[in-house]
């Protein structure tokens, strides 16, 4: 995605005067998925998975990194060998009592 959009970077800034970024969190867990609604209808999710990823995102601007994974989705990955995995160190999420270990990803 980030190369889609480096490749793209002189049409976006000739056409918009801006080049898009992005940050995300990423997180592993149980999600709950329902639909609801009869004449619009709309796919919800919920659960503490969502809350944990939401937080985590929230924490790359303290890294100053775009990406940010938890230790828990780390190790259902096989991933070392495609990218490079660097510790962010343990942290506590707000609301959370666990801590959570966080890992930049970038291309090798």
């Amino acid at each position: 995605m980030k190369e889609s959009l480096r490749d793209r970077s002189e049409k976006y800034k000739s056409k918009f005067e801006i080049l898009p970024s992005f940050k995300a969190g990423f997180h592993y867990g149980r999600v709950t998925t329902g639909e609801i609604g009869v004449l619009k209808k709309d796919i919800v999710f919920s659960g503490d998975v969502l809350n944990t990823t939401a937080r985590i995102q929230g924490l790359c601007n303290k890294y100053n990194v775009d990406i940010l994974i938890s230790d828990q989705l780390k190790n259902k990955m096989n991933i070392e060998s495609e990218f490079k995995i660097q510790s962010q160190g343990i942290n506590e999420l707000r609301g959370r009592k666990e801590v959570i270990e966080l890992f930049t990803v970038q291309l090798k």
